[in-house]
């Protein structure tokens, strides 16, 4: 299954992601989505508070299209930062 991307996944990030692979940038450039089986996480994002803040297009386009910043998943990161059960940057 070449392809594919198997990994796991909140119903969020998949209903967003659906069967796309890549979604054009803000500078126009058809860009591929985070993939965290060959992608360093820190290389592509940051946090700041509760935002999930992207790096480079690649973290852009993932962040856009699944939707990171969301009040509600804002929210929940952040009850989660309380609790720390979630990094805070």
């Amino acid at each position: 299954m070449t392809g594919v991307n198997l990994a796991c996944a909140c119903f969020l990030c998949n209903k967003n992601k659906g069967s796309d692979l890549a979604s054009l940038s803000l500078a126009g450039d058809l860009t591929r989505f985070f993939n965290p089986r060959m992608d360093s996480w820190a290389e592509h994002f940051h946090i700041i508070g509760e935002l999930i803040v992207p790096r480079t297009a690649i973290g852009e386009a993932t962040e856009r299209i699944f939707a990171f910043n969301t009040p509600e998943r804002c929210e929940e990161r952040w009850g989660l930062q309380v609790l720390n059960r979630y990094p805070t940057g």
